[in-house]
């Protein structure tokens, strides 16, 4: 693993997210809006090209040489042959970090962004009722990242080559 990997893996994205906001960028008038996007960028590209890596380097070698054998280049191997083997295997992954990110953005408000989370906690404070703003927040997560996860499934599905047709040319099916 290397460094950019383990060090995103190992820090809390709540961490990461305080960091860039009130050290990297505390000098400057960067919007937290901004600074919380990076954030989650660099924290979901780190955690999606790990897990995309791995189903890469899972395919066996085979796959390849047989791929150079019939003529094709070595990005029509990886596009025709790898690539679709390998989105097997992460895209179930993917969506599920996907869901996971849009969960994590919860936390934005530490800072100073405007949220579903950090209304919650204004409602709660103005009115002194931590069960309706709290629950009210819960339900409409849930609820979105149930959504997402069912659009993200279709399109995994959509994409799977294992769902697709077969056409072989010369040959009638």
């Amino acid at each position: 693993m290397n460094g950019y990997q383990a060090l995103m893996g190992g820090v809390p994205i709540v961490v990461v997210l305080m960091v860039l906001y009130y050290v990297v960028f505390g000098s400057l008038n960067v919007p937290g809006a901004a600074v919380a996007v990076l954030a989650f960028a660099l924290s979901f590209g780190s955690t999606a090209g790990t897990t995309m890596w791995t189903a890469v380097s899972g395919i066996d070698i085979i796959q390849e040489e047989t791929g150079l054998a019939l003529g094709y280049s070595h990005t029509q191997v990886f596009r025709k042959i790898i690539f679709p083997q390998a989105a097997q295997q992460f895209l179930p992954q993917l969506v599920g970090q996907f869901v996971s990110l849009v969960k994590d953005t919860s936390i934005v408000g530490y800072i100073a962004v405007q949220d579903l989370t950090r209304a919650s906690d204004l409602i709660r404070s103005r009115t002194m009722d931590a069960f309706f703003p709290l629950v009210s927040t819960a339900i409409i997560y849930f609820l979105f990242c149930r959504l997402l996860a069912w659009a993200l499934g279709l399109l995994a599905a959509k994409v799977d080559p294992s769902n697709q047709s077969r056409k072989i040319k010369g040959v009638r099916p």
